[in-house]
């Protein structure tokens, strides 16, 4: 333990030493440190777990406890451990020097939206939201609308939405609802204006956002496992009624599940939400999966592991599996409401094994034994312009080997739309113009391009994934875990 006890050491000293703005870092409980901001409190731990070290980085908002930062790792690699806080320190930076975000209240006078903008400043304040709120007569918002991140209008200007939003382009216009402004509901307004802030950066970035309905009343645990070469990670979600509470990522020089769920557990129960508190606990993972079974290579050859129903019988709570890919898939139906058989195909950079999801007719589709997707077995059989190897690391060779791919998707499933994730192939143009020659341009559907928002260069589209309940029976086999591409 010498060894870790050095490397503890050597990582709070080099903490200790940093410079932070407006921020103070001092020492906190069994040898942990905390750093105190403005409305922000953070938290460097150490615990020991199974021989090992983890650190844990968290960062939350004083005026609710909600969290802006969450982190475990193992004190393997120094430079990488520096690399985390800094990244901890980028979020504490952001959050405690963001510009205040401007919203203007309308009406026809501006005189009862002054009293509203009032106590929404109030509350904004009390809460510490960042926004800050004034009142204009409507013909002034038209003019001056342009400064400002939205425009929330009173219900006697409502039927000037359209007119508004023509005046206003790229300003969130809402119009208030009666029942809200009637009857000065500060909370009512907030709570609808940070949705349609949420959706439409969400919107802007290229992800995805629910659309169809699903159950919110359940407490969720979605875990997401990653297969890096060197950092096998669990990724984790709890959602309480629709809203997620808690958010991290266990990182492992080693894997071993049993000791992650191990971990994961004390993990949460620390953070209060015990393993039994959830109503189901979904699974993401890459591979063959098929009713909760999970095929597994050893030197003997393929082991079919039932690994849902194990899991579930060990932590008492109904647990669902998903290949990652399905998982995906699922998302990205649940995410919109145009289409009811779309594919999802991502196609890792420098890795020619690509992975595919489907849901058809509303339902996803894996096969039988789990098969379906499994693309691995295609690759050497397209007759490419150039070498695999080459096609690769290529841009012009990606899009030829995913034009390949998804050429047979469409003259099997004709999909009404493909999300493709592939950071080397972000132009859908070109993508299209590759597919015409192998199907007619009529035949090809919408393509979207689906964005990998943790900068991850290996496979894994588990890295999209976060787990709904939902109701929705034709959705699935039964109501079940689903996944949806998120930030």
């Amino acid at each position: 333990m010498t060894d870790t006890n050095d490397k503890v050491a050597a990582y709070r000293d080099w903490i200790l030493s940093q410079d932070l703005d407006d921020v103070t870092i001092e020492e906190g409980a069994n040898g942990g440190l905390v750093l105190k901001g403005e409305g922000v409190d953070g938290w460097v731990n150490f615990y020991d777990l199974d021989d090992q070290t983890v650190v844990e980085l968290r960062l939350e908002k004083k005026s609710d406890g909600s969290s802006l930062f969450f982190l475990h790792f193992e004190l393997e690699d120094p430079e990488r451990a520096r690399k985390l806080f800094l990244e901890m320190t980028s979020v504490l930076d952001t959050t405690l020097h963001q510009e205040p975000r401007h919203v203007l209240l309308s009406c026809t006078c501006g005189m009862t939206t002054t009293f509203f903008a009032n106590k929404l400043n109030e509350l904004a304040t009390e809460f510490d939201l960042g926004y800050d709120f004034c009142a204009k007569p409507v013909e002034e918002a038209m003019e001056d609308g342009t400064s400002f991140e939205a425009v929330l209008l009173a219900p006697q200007v409502g039927h000037r939405l359209k007119e508004v939003r023509e005046a206003l382009p790229g300003v969130t216009v809402l119009e208030l609802p009666a029942s809200v402004y009637g009857a000065y509901d500060a909370n009512g307004a907030l709570r609808l204006l940070m949705e349609a802030l949420q959706t439409k950066r969400i919107v802007a970035k290229g992800d995805l956002r629910f659309a169809r309905d699903f159950d919110r009343t359940k407490s969720i645990l979605s875990l997401s496992y990653v297969e890096r070469y060197d950092e096998p990670t669990i990724s984790y979600v709890v959602l309480v009624e629709g809203e997620e509470r808690l958010r991290g990522t266990l990182v492992r020089s080693w894997f071993d599940m049993e000791t992650a769920f191990n971990d994961l557990i004390v993990t949460l129960r620390l953070n209060g939400y015990p393993i039994e508190s959830f109503d189901a606990v979904g699974i993401a993972i890459p591979g063959v999966v098929h009713h909760g079974k999970v095929d597994v290579w050893h030197e003997s050859g393929p082991v079919t592991m039932d690994v849902a129903s194990r899991l579930s019988d060990r932590l008492g709570v109904p647990v669902f599996i998903d290949n990652s890919a399905t998982a995906a898939a699922a998302g990205c139906y649940v995410s919109q409401a145009d289409w009811d058989d779309l594919v999802f195909h991502a196609q890792p950079i420098g890795n020619l094994v690509c992975e595919e999801g489907y849901v058809l007719n509303g339902k996803t589709r894996s096969g039988r034994k789990g098969f379906g997707g499994t693309m691995r077995y295609l690759v050497g059989k397209f007759a490419l312009s150039m070498s695999l190897d080459e096609a690769a690391w290529r841009y012009d060779g990606m899009c030829e080997l995913t034009a390949c791919h998804l050429g047979s998707v469409i003259c099997t499933v004709a999909p009404q739309a493909i999300f493709v994730w592939c950071d080397l192939l972000p132009d859908m143009d070109e993508l299209r113009e590759e597919l015409a020659k192998f199907v007619p341009e009529e035949a090809i559907p919408e393509l979207i391009p689906v964005a990998d928002t943790t900068g991850s260069r290996s496979w894994g589209s588990s890295r999209f994934a976060c787990s709904v309940w939902l109701s929705r029976r034709e959705v699935a086999r039964e109501p079940c875990v689903f996944w949806v591409c998120v930030e």
